[in-house]
Parts: structure tokens; C-alpha cells; sequence
């Protein structure tokens, strides 16, 4: 994620591998506290700014150990 692109959740997002339960917890309960509803249609995106840091924590974590999303051919 480059500096100047708006965070997104990943594809696999809510996934919670056990080798990253306290990072996912971590960005769980940050995204779950600035996320509630207030009124403000963009509160989802704005909880992504704010949980950036816990956000970039849990895509490294599960990127590392949730293996391949990508098909494989078997021949």
C-alpha cells in the first residue's frame, strides 16, 4: 500500500488465522470502535485511515501464512 492510496480491506478479511490472532484482534477491535455508526456515510473508510497501522500489521501477518489464493493447475 503506497502512502497516497486509500487503505482497503483485503479479500480474505474477516479471516483470523491463529498465528495472527493478536494482530487481527488488534485491527479487529480498532476498526470495530471507529466504525460505529455516527451519522457520517464515509465513517467504514475513515476507520480504515485511523486503524492503518493495525490494518498493515494483519495484511503482513496474513499474507505470510495464509498461503496461495491463486488456483494451480494440476496436470
Amino acid at each position: 500500500m503506497s502512502e497516497s492510496s486509500e487503505p482497503t480491506l483485503p479479500p480474505y478479511f474477516p479471516l483470523k488465522l491463529k498465528k495472527c490472532e493478536d494482530v487481527s484482534d488488534s485491527f479487529f477491535d480498532c476498526f470495530d470502535f471507529n466504525s460505529a455508526p455516527n451519522g457520517d456515510k464515509d465513517v467504514g473508510r475513515q476507520a480504515l485511515i485511523k486503524c492503518g497501522t493495525q490494518l498493515k500489521l494483519y495484511k503482513e501477518c496474513m499474507d505470510k501464512f495464509k498461503g496461495s489464493t491463486k488456483a494451480v493447475r494440476k496436470d
